[in-house]
């Protein structure tokens, strides 16, 4: 049997959890299990017009249109609350369109951003020289990420420790980021 402070702690580490764990408001979706991937856009888009997706990356270009916005995204796949996990390699390129102004700026190359909205075909362009194909979204929402700094701390203490030959008192280091 638990006792009610295990059950307070209990109750208080999945609230943690849970917080940590939600997804923006403007790029929630009413069912998750719908939500088509990019994947599916690029292999299929024909069949997966109208569908909903959500998806993320790092803003490549910025267009301001008359009455719209065109983002153009490099891919990558989101973490489980919708924030893009980059790295060196992309499965590829989107757009966008955002209805308004999006101060570019703001939205600048290189910021992490995430959309969700529904898949309304491909649009043929390009990337430099190169003849590209962009599966394309028309926006229902999304999320400009704030910039995550790294700090990194290290300190050394003189702290007891245990090895073979019994308790010694030396350099203990704490590394914190």
């Amino acid at each position: 049997s638990f006792t009610p402070i295990s059950r307070l702690i209990a109750f208080v580490a999945v609230l943690i959890l849970s917080g940590c764990a939600t997804v923006p408001e403007p790029i929630q979706v009413a069912n998750e299990k719908v939500l088509i991937s990019y994947r599916q856009a690029n292999e299929n888009p024909t069949d997966n017009a109208g569908k909903p997706a959500r998806w993320g990356g790092v803003i490549a270009k910025v267009e301001n249109l008359p009455d719209a916005t065109m983002l153009e995204v490099l891919h990558y796949p989101l973490r489980g609350y919708g924030r893009p996990v980059s790295g060196d390699e992309s499965m590829g390129r989107f757009r966008v369109y955002v209805d308004g102004f999006l101060d570019p700026m703001v939205f600048e190359s290189g910021r992490a951003v995430t959309f969700s909205g529904d898949l309304i075909g491909v649009e043929e362009g390009a990337v430099g020289e190169h003849r590209y194909v962009f599966p394309t979204l028309q926006s229902k929402g999304y999320h400009l990420w704030k910039e995550i700094e790294r700090v990194e701390i290290s300190s050394i203490h003189m702290w007891p420790y245990y090895d073979p030959w019994g308790w010694r008192y030396g350099p203990y280091h704490q590394r914190v980021i």
